[in-house]
C-alpha cells in the first residue's frame, strides 16, 4: 500500500476534483510520486490515464500518457512496447507543438536503446532532447540529459567527453541543490578521473559522496567501492580491502550487480598482487558471470584482459591466449561503436545547429525584412507628409509665377517619390505573401474612367491620344479585385504614356469567354513609342530591371512596376503577355476570370463629398495628436483652410490625448501612430478600456506613415475606426472623417487652446550649424512665416532634447530613439547638417540596445549643436 504524506494528499485531490481534465492532470502527479518504486501501479495509472483523456480528446494528457507507459514499460524491461507508445508520444508532441513532451519522450526513448546496447541511437536521442531543453531555458532537465550523455559516454571509453558533459552539469545540479542528482554526478566524476588516472580527484569525489549519503543506500554504497577502487590504484591496499569487502557484502544484500562486478573484480586486482591466485580467480569469476548477464561490455574487456594476465602467470597459456583474444574482440567492436557514435553525434549536433541557424536566420530575416519595409514606410512617409502638406498649401497662397514653377516641380517630385514608395512597398508584400486577392462588385467603366482621369494631364501635356474602348458582351457590373486591376492598368498604361512621345495610348477590353456567371476578360494596353528591344523581351518582367541603363537614366522609376503587375495578374489567375516592336510601339495584354453579379446597377460617384457632408464636417470638434511640429502644423493648417468652421485642438502625444478627453468631448480623434510619452496604439487601448461614456466611443482615425497591411490590421483590431496614410490626401482624409462620422451628430465646437514652454540652450561652438537657405526658400522669404518656424523649433527643441537626456540617464533606449526621431525633422527644415548633429545615428543606435556609453558622446555633441542652434536662430529673429 502506498502511503507517502504527497499521495495520500493527492488522492484527497483526485476525490475533490469534479472536472476530468482535471482528474487527469492529478493522475499524473501521482504516477510521478511513486514510478521509481512501484512501477505496476504506476503503469495501470498511464493506462487510465490514457484511456480518460481519449474519451474527452485531451491530447496533452493523452501524450503525457504514453510517456509515462513508455517509463514504466522500460523499467519493467517491455522494450519493445515502450518504443511504441514513446513513439506515440512523439507524434503527440509534434502535433500539438508540445516541446516539453516532445523531450521528454526522446530522452525516455534513448534510455531504452542505452538497455538494449543500441548506443548510436541512444546519443541522437539525447542529443536532440537535450537541444529542446536548452531551446526551452530549463536547466534542470538540461543537466539530466547531460549526466546521462556523460554516463554513456563513460561506457565507451570516451573520457574526455564524458567529462565534458559531467562538468556541464555539476554546477546546474548545485544550483538547484538536488540530492541525488549531486550524488549521481560525483559518482560519474568519480569514474570519469578513475579512469583518467586522476586518483586525487576521484577520490575527492567519492569522499563527497560517502559523507553526503545515507549509510545503507545505493549511494553510500557505489561511493564505498569507489573508494576501495581509488584506494587499490593509489597503493593503500588494507585501505582498499576494507573498502570492497564492506560494498561488496551491502551490494549483495541489496542486489546491485553492478557494485558486485567492481567489487570482485578489484578484489580479484588485490588478491593476484598478494599470490592468491584461486581467490583472485574465484572473485574474477564472479564478476564474468555477471557482466554477461548484464550485458556490460565495457566491464567484460577489462575481466579478459585480467583473466589473460592471471591465466599467464599461472602457466595456462592457451586460457591466457583465449582471454587476450575476447579482450582484443571486444576493444575493436568498443573502439568501432565509438567511431559510430561519434560520426552520429557530430551528424544529429550539426543537424540541430543547422535546423536552429536556418530557423533562427529565417525568422531573423523576416523580422528584419519587415522592420525595413515599416521603419522606411515611416521614415519617407512622415518628411514627405510635410512636404506634400506644405507644398500643397504654399500653392494656396497665391505664390508669384517664379515661384509657382518652384512648388509645382516639388510637388511633381514628391508625387514621383511616392509612386516609388509604393512600388517597393507592394513588392514587398508580395513576396511576403501578404497581398489578398478581393471578390467584390464593381463598376468596371468607373475603373477604366479613373485611369483616364489620372493619365489625361500628362497624356495632354505630350499632346498624344489617350483611347479606352470597352468591348461588346461586357456587363456594367462584375465581381473581383478593382483596387489590383485598376493598379495593374494603371502600371501598363503609366508606362505607355512615360515611353510614348508621339502617337496614341489604348486601353482595350473585351470579352474572350462565357461560361453560366464566369466571365474571361482580355485586357490589351497599346502605345506608339519607343517599343523594347528583343534582348530585353525575355527580362522585362524581372524585378528591379528594365530595358537597358540608358532607359533607367532617361526614364527613371524602380524597375519593379511590371514585376508587380506580372505577380497581380497571376495572383487574380492571369499572365501577362508582351508584343512588342522597337520605335514602333508596345501592346501589353492579360485575361482575367471575373464572376457576373446577378443585379446589375449604377453606382453611386465614389469619392465626392456633397455641400451636405462638408457642412456636417464643418460643425466637428477634432482633437489631432501629433508629436511632430512640422506635420501638426500641415495637417491644422489644411483642416482649417478646407473646413473654416471645423474646431481642432491639438495633443502632443497619447498622454495628453487622454487628459484632453478626459476634460471635455470630441466628434473625432487624428491620432498618429509613434509618440513619445505614449503613442498612439497604447492610447486607443486605453481610450477604449478606460474612458466613460462618449469619449470611450470617440471615433479614432490613425495617421501614419506605417502602412504594412499587418500594421493597418493592427490599428482596427484594438479599436481604430479608419486609417489615413502620410503624406495624406485632402480628399482621402476629409472622405474617411465622413465615412466614420455617418450617422454621428456633432457637438458644439470649443475655442483651441496652445501652451509653448522654453528651455535653456546649451554651450555654443565655433562655427555656424544653421542655414537659413532651405527655410528661406520653403517660406519665399516671408519674414512673418520664418518668425513662425523658427519660434516653432525654439519652443520644441529644447523639451525634446532634455527629455532625450533625461532618457539616456536612465537607460530608457526606446525614449531615446523616439525623441531623436521626432528632433530629426526639425533639426532638419533649420538646416543643421546629419554630420554635424549625428542625430540619425543616434536614432539608429538607440534601436539597437545599445550601452549608455556609446550613445553618451554623440548626446553630449547634439547638446552643444542644439545650443548654439538656439543661439543663431534668436540672432536670427532679432534681424528680420
Amino acid at each position: 500500500m502506498i502511503d507517502t504524506p504527497r499521495f495520500k494528499e493527492l488522492q484527497t485531490k483526485l476525490s475533490a476534483e469534479e472536472d476530468e481534465k482535471g482528474r487527469i492532470n492529478i493522475l499524473l502527479m501521482m504516477a510521478e510520486e511513486i514510478k521509481s518504486f512501484d512501477v505496476d501501479e504506476a503503469i495501470g495509472i498511464a493506462n487510465d490515464v490514457i484511456a480518460r483523456s481519449r474519451g474527452i480528446s485531451y491530447l496533452t494528457g493523452l501524450g503525457q500518457g504514453f510517456c509515462l507507459k513508455g517509463f514504466c514499460n522500460r523499467i519493467k524491461g517491455e522494450y519493445e512496447q515502450g518504443l511504441e507508445v514513446l513513439n506515440d508520444a512523439l507524434n503527440m508532441a509534434a502535433r500539438i507543438h508540445d516541446r516539453n513532451m516532445e523531450a521528454t519522450a526522446l530522452y525516455y526513448l534513448g534510455n531504452i536503446y542505452r538497455d538494449l546496447g543500441d548506443l548510436a541511437n541512444v546519443l541522437s536521442h539525447y542529443e536532440r532532447a537535450l537541444a529542446i531543453n536548452q531551446e526551452l531555458g530549463d536547466e534542470y532537465y538540461q543537466s539530466v540529459i547531460l549526466s546521462s550523455i556523460s554516463n554513456l559516454l563513460f561506457d565507451v571509453n570516451d573520457y574526455d567527453s564524458a567529462l565534458e558533459y559531467a562538468l556541464k552539469c555539476l554546477p546546474i545540479f548545485q544550483r538547484v541543490d538536488n540530492v541525488n542528482s549531486l550524488l549521481n554526478i560525483h559518482n560519474t566524476l568519480g569514474n570519469i578521473y578513475f579512469k583518467r588516472q586522476q586518483y586525487a580527484e576521484a577520490l575527492e569525489s567519492f569522499t563527497e559522496n560517502l559523507n553526503r549519503s545515507e549509510p545503507g543506500t545505493s549511494a553510500y554504497i557505489m561511493a564505498e567501492s569507489g573508494m576501495g577502487k581509488v584506494c587499490y590504484k593509489m597503493k593503500h591496499f588494507d585501505k582498499a580491502k576494507k573498502y570492497l569487502s564492506g560494498a561488496l557484502m551491502l551490494s549483495q544484500e541489496f542486489g546491485n550487480a553492478e557494485v558486485q562486478i567492481i567489487c570482485n573484480f578489484y578484489l580479484a586486482n588485490l588478491y593476484m598482487d598478494e599470490d592468491k591466485d584461486k581467490e583472485a580467480l574465484e572473485n574474477l569469476k564472479v564478476a564474468y558471470d555477471m557482466a554477461t548477464e548484464y550485458m556490460r561490455r565495457q566491464d567484460l574487456m577489462s575481466i579478459h584482459e585480467l583473466f589473460s594476465t592471471l591465466y599467464e602467470k599461472m602457466g595456462d597459456t592457451a586460457k591466457a591466449f583465449k582471454h587476450i583474444k575476447q579482450f582484443e574482440q571486444l576493444k575493436d567492436e568498443i573502439f568501432k561503436q565509438k567511431i559510430i557514435n561519434e560520426l552520429k553525434n557530430l551528424q544529429v549536433r550539426q543537424q540541430i545547429e543547422l535546423a536552429k541557424k536556418e530557423k533562427e536566420v529565417a525568422e531573423r530575416t523576416a523580422q528584419l525584412k519587415h522592420q525595413f519595409m515599416t521603419n522606411m514606410s515611416h521614415e519617407i512617409r512622415t518628411p514627405m507628409n510635410a512636404i506634400v502638406g506644405m507644398t500643397r498649401l504654399l500653392l494656396t497662397k497665391d505664390p508669384k509665377p517664379e515661384h509657382l514653377r518652384y512648388l509645382n516641380a516639388i510637388r511633381m517630385s514628391a508625387d514621383n517619390l511616392l509612386v516609388i514608395i509604393n512600388d517597393i512597398l507592394d513588392f514587398s508584400k508580395i513576396e511576403a505573401g501578404k497581398i489578398v486577392i478581393e471578390h467584390v462588385d464593381f463598376h468596371i467603366g468607373e475603373v477604366l474612367q479613373s485611369i483616364r482621369d489620372m493619365l489625361l494631364p500628362k497624356v495632354e501635356e505630350k499632346g498624344l491620344q489617350l483611347k479606352i474602348d470597352i468591348g461588346p458582351g461586357i456587363p456594367d457590373r462584375i465581381t473581383g479585385d478593382p483596387t489590383r486591376l485598376n493598379q495593374v492598368l494603371i502600371n501598363l498604361a503609366g508606362n505607355a504614356v512615360k515611353f510614348t512621345g508621339h502617337g496614341s495610348i489604348e486601353i482595350k477590353t473585351s470579352l474572350q469567354n462565357k461560361e453560366g456567371n464566369k466571365l474571361w476578360i482580355l485586357f490589351e494596353v497599346s502605345d506608339t513609342g519607343i517599343g523594347i528591344a528583343p534582348q530585353y523581351i525575355d527580362t522585362i518582367f524581372d524585378s528591379f530591371t528594365q530595358a537597358g541603363s540608358d532607359i533607367t537614366r532617361k526614364f527613371g522609376g524602380t524597375g519593379l512596376g511590371l514585376s508587380i503587375s506580372k505577380q497581380l495578374v497571376g495572383l487574380m489567375g492571369g499572365d501577362i503577355l508582351v508584343q512588342s516592336e522597337l520605335n514602333k510601339g508596345t501592346t501589353f495584354s492579360f485575361t482575367i476570370a471575373f464572376d457576373e453579379p446577378e443585379k446589375q446597377y449604377e453606382s453611386e460617384k465614389a469619392g465626392v463629398l456633397d455641400d451636405k457632408a462638408m457642412k456636417k464636417l464643418n460643425m466637428l470638434k477634432v482633437l489631432l495628436v501629433e508629436d511632430n511640429e512640422f506635420n501638426r502644423m500641415v495637417a491644422e493648417d489644411t483642416l482649417t483652410e478646407t473646413l473654416p468652421g471645423l474646431s481642432v485642438q491639438l495633443a502632443v502625444d497619447g498622454a495628453d490625448a487622454l487628459a484632453k478627453l478626459r476634460a471635455e468631448q470630441f466628434d473625432l480623434v487624428l491620432m498618429d501612430i509613434q509618440m513619445p510619452v505614449m503613442d498612439g496604439l497604447d492610447a486607443t487601448k486605453m481610450i477604449r478600456s478606460t474612458l466613460a461614456g462618449p469619449a470611450q466611443k470617440v471615433k479614432i482615425i490613425a495617421m501614419t506613415a506605417n502602412v504594412m497591411q499587418e500594421d493597418i490590421q493592427h490599428y482596427f483590431d484594438i479599436g481604430m475606426d479608419a486609417y489615413v496614410s502620410k503624406p495624406f490626401q485632402v480628399e482621402e482624409l476629409l472622405l474617411k472623417m465622413d465615412a466614420v462620422m455617418k450617422g454621428v451628430a456633432p457637438i458644439n465646437n470649443s475655442s483651441q487652446s496652445k501652451a509653448n514652454t522654453a528651455r535653456p540652450e546649451a554651450a555654443p561652438r565655433q562655427f555656424s550649424v544653421t542655414d537659413m537657405q532651405f527655410l528661406k526658400q520653403f517660406t519665399a522669404g516671408n519674414p512673418e512665416k520664418l518668425r513662425k518656424y523658427i519660434n516653432m523649433f525654439l519652443d520644441n527643441a529644447p523639451t525634446v532634447l532634455e527629455r532625450l537626456e533625461l532618457a539616456l540617464n536612465t537607460q530608457d533606449f526606446p525614449t531615446v530613439k523616439i525623441c531623436a526621431h521626432s528632433l530629426k525633422p526639425q533639426l532638419n527644415y533649420m538646416g543643421v547638417k546629419e554630420e554635424i548633429s549625428k542625430i540619425l545615428m543616434i536614432e539608429q543606435l538607440a534601436g539597437e540596445q545599445p550601452s549608455t556609453g556609446s550613445l553618451a558622446p554623440m548626446i553630449s555633441n547634439l547638446k552643444q549643436v542644439c545650443g548654439q542652434a538656439f543661439e543663431e536662430l534668436r540672432k536670427n529673429l532679432s534681424q528680420l
